[in-house]
């Protein structure tokens, strides 16, 4: 069912009951008033025959006389006994003169049928002629009342159906306006099935501030996707351009090895040294492109939490340094200070720069690590050819490399900078580079550190 549809059919039946509700009450509340302003006068003309019959026991006055004179144009009289008796009726229609009720000591008024009329009545005690107390009954037809009530009735039955028909046409309209740019906004969603076409919706200033929202919310998503379909289609690219050399590479030595392979021992050993440097160098490049998609994608195991800096970095440095047969010197004003990182990402993220640093320098490798204010700054030095000026607004773009000649040799990929950008980013740390050519690079880590005494491994 459509929103429109299902907004105007929800408004129609909660208008019908809400209208059904207040017209019920109207003609019960009219017709219970109408009655009960009937029997009350009806209640005081009894209280006034029982004065007169009192008076005419008194002046021997025959107390029928006075019935008679109180009766109604359409009504009836009677006096009942203890017995249930009928003492007198007086009655308008003689169809009436079968009607009573209970005798009763007590004053009371209500409404009754019979024969298919209805009357009021009202009952009360009264001292009759030989001294006994009987029961006084007085009815009045209310006929006109009824006829009242039915055409109230009818009135508030064609009210409904008017208003019914004047709230489902303004429904429909209001109904309309309200989705025209629900409906805007879903033939812009249909438009841009094709990824190539990323189709902004033009905000309105009438537009209530909910669409203004989901029309900036869309816009803001198709910008995402639009960034992302290109950053997808440069990776692409750039992975292509990457493997593309070594496949190359590894396609020519092997048409050598076809050719001369079997008689030049010389083209042999180059051949076979060329290819397994090309396979090592796709496997590496492989690997830091699977490393890329990894940490671009939501991890459920990432967890940061206060960690000791130098113990972490330390355990690092003394696993590379064995691998690498460099020396990593890591110093620190205080081996306690905590930093609020992930453990594997941040330990992940410190290798990538220290292998930065193993590749594009020959000298001992520098991490200090201090505390100020409320950072931790660690700073992870080389001291190689550097990087020129003008280059450092690039290096954590995927695949960007200064020296192309010189990270081929190196084994650079120029994805380990851009995946540190992302690890960072992860972890909410900020990073500085600083270089200068022929002197060499530093890199610094601004972390949130910890103001606590609790110690962590």
């Amino acid at each position: 069912m459509k929103l429109g549809t299902k907004i105007q059919l929800y408004i129609t039946v909660m208008t019908v009951i809400v209208v059904i509700l207040i017209n019920t009450f109207v003609y019960f509340s009219y017709k219970n008033f109408s009655l009960n302003a009937e029997m009350g006068q009806l209640e005081n003309r009894g209280i006034n025959i029982t004065q007169e019959i009192q008076n005419a026991n008194a002046n021997n006055i025959d107390s029928e006389a006075v019935l008679q004179a109180y009766l109604l144009s359409d009504g009836f009289i009677t006096v009942v006994d203890e017995q249930n008796n009928p003492i007198v009726r007086i009655a308008t229609e003689t169809e009436y003169a079968d009607m009573s009720q209970p005798y009763s000591t007590s004053q009371y008024t209500q409404s009754v049928e019979h024969a298919g009329e209805h009357f009021v009545m009202a009952s009360m005690p009264i001292i009759w002629e030989n001294g006994e107390v009987h029961s006084l009954q007085i009815y009045e037809n209310v006929y006109f009342l009824y006829e009242t009530f039915d055409i109230l009735r009818w009135i508030l039955i064609v009210s409904t159906i008017i208003i019914l028909v004047v709230v489902f046409l303004m429904n429909r309209v209001i109904t309309d306006n309200i989705i025209k740019p629900i409906n805007t906004l879903i033939d812009k969603m249909k438009k841009t099935e094709d990824t190539s076409n990323y189709t902004m919706i033009e905000t309105n200033e009438n537009d209530t501030r909910e669409l203004k929202e989901l029309s900036e919310s869309f816009n803001d998503m198709m910008e995402d996707l639009r960034r992302h379909d290109e950053n997808q289609q440069a990776f692409i690219m750039n992975a292509s351009h990457e493997l593309k050399t070594p496949i190359t590479v590894i396609g020519s030595y092997s048409r050598m090895l076809n050719r001369f392979g079997k008689t030049r021992e010389d083209v042999l050993d180059e051949s076979i040294n060329a290819i397994s440097s090309e396979a090592e160098r796709m496997k590496y490049l492989t690997e830091q492109l699977l490393t890329f998609a990894r940490v671009n994608r939501e991890d459920e195991s990432f967890n940061q939490e206060p960690i000791r800096m130098y113990k972490l970095i330390s355990d690092v440095a003394r696993r590379l340094e064995s691998v690498y047969e460099r020396e990593i010197e890591v110093v620190a004003d205080d081996e306690n200070v905590l930093g609020f990182v992930d453990r594997d990402t941040f330990d992940q993220l410190i290798k990538i720069f220290i292998d930065n640093a193993y590749k594009y320098s020959s000298e001992k490798i520098s991490i200090d690590i201090r505390g100020k204010g409320n950072n931790v700054e660690i700073t992870v030095q080389d001291r190689g050819l550097g990087i020129p000026e003008e280059d450092l607004d690039q290096i954590f773009t995927r695949f960007y490399r200064v020296d192309k000649v010189r990270d081929r040799k190196t084994g650079g990929s120029g994805l380990g900078l851009s995946i540190a950008r992302e690890l960072a980013n992860m972890n909410g740390i900020e990073i500085r580079v600083d270089s200068e050519e022929n002197v060499g690079t530093a890199f610094k880590l601004i972390i949130e550190k910890v103001n606590s005494n609790e110690e962590y491994e």
